[in-house]
């Protein structure tokens, strides 16, 4: 399905990043292209702007410009109704941000809403993917059903994840949304490791430094403590989540990832799918779990 939208990465640095953002924008069915601004050489994106447009050509046949910041003046893309005319996506640097001389040209600023402030940002990929999500669902234009859970009465638990940068990510995605400890079941040892260069990697994604996140072991959870269960494995089957209503109960448990722990105990179980636009996209491990998070996190009671 294709989307007015065209993802602009402006000024980004890291080899690492531009596949990221290229699969963020596929799964929404967009367009991904990367940009220089006029400050790239000043803020030491150099060497990524020899392989980049200019912002004016990127910007071409674009008939609104948004840029995704964490400002004062931003609005949550939960609140912005969708354009329906060909739209930029903005993002930009992971250090810098989108340069202030940009920013005042652009027609909003949109952001994700985030809880902790302890975190400069989300990842600039997994910030794409969310916004990306938000607007090809248009969900500020549908009326969300909010129960009366709380985000302490929600649980997350986290299942086999396969590579240490996509579990820090991720990780650093739980912590900025609002939860302050989550369960890891880590049959890859890509976190509880004892090798060095892993332990080094999935910390370093997680911004251990900032992230206070408590990773607890997932054989320390206790399934008879919850009342239901929604659960995500990304084989994008199950409810839609951009139709997700939570169920009614006291304490939830939130699952994403491959699980196959549960047997005959535990509550009620409720499989859902991230539906992206881009169906024949495979989402990354953090892309998939962050909009997940980020959903459920704007459906819960403050």
């Amino acid at each position: 399905m294709s989307q007015p939208f065209t993802l602009v990465g402006l000024d980004i640095e890291g080899d690492w990043n531009r596949p990221l953002l290229c699969n963020a924008a596929a799964l929404s069915g967009c367009e991904c292209v990367f940009a220089r601004s006029g400050t790239a050489e000043g803020n030491g994106t150099a060497q990524s702007a020899i392989e980049s447009v200019t912002l004016e050509k990127a910007l071409q046949g674009c008939s609104q410009v948004l840029a995704c910041e964490s400002k004062r003046n931003s609005v949550s893309v939960y609140d912005f109704p969708a354009p329906r005319e060909r739209t930029a996506i903005l993002v930009g640097n992971e250090e810098q941000g989108i340069p202030r001389p940009v920013l005042k040209q652009v027609d909003r600023v949109v952001s994700v809403p985030m809880v902790a402030g302890g975190l400069s940002s989300l990842n600039v990929a997994v910030a794409a993917a969310v916004i990306l999500y938000a607007l090809a669902h248009d969900f500020a234009r549908r009326r969300r059903v909010q129960k009366g859970l709380r985000q302490q009465n929600v649980d997350v638990l986290i299942a086999a994840p396969s590579d240490p940068h996509e579990l820090g990510s991720l990780l650093r995605s739980v912590y900025a949304f609002g939860w302050r400890r989550v369960f890891l079941s880590d049959p890859h040892k890509v976190w509880f490791s004892t090798d060095p260069e892993v332990i080094l990697k999935s910390r370093a994604a997680a911004r251990r430094t900032k992230n206070l996140l408590a990773v607890v072991p997932g054989e320390n959870l206790e399934l008879p403590r919850y009342d239901a269960m929604l659960v995500c494995d990304q084989d994008q089957e199950g409810l839609p989540v951009s139709r997700l209503r939570l169920p009614e109960c006291r304490r939830l448990l939130l699952v994403f990832g491959s699980w196959g722990e549960r047997g005959d105990v535990g509550p009620p179980l409720t499989r859902v799918a991230v539906d992206h636009a881009g169906r024949a996209v495979r989402a990354r491990f953090r892309h998939d779990g962050s909009i997940l998070l980020s959903v459920i996190s704007e459906m819960l009671c403050a």
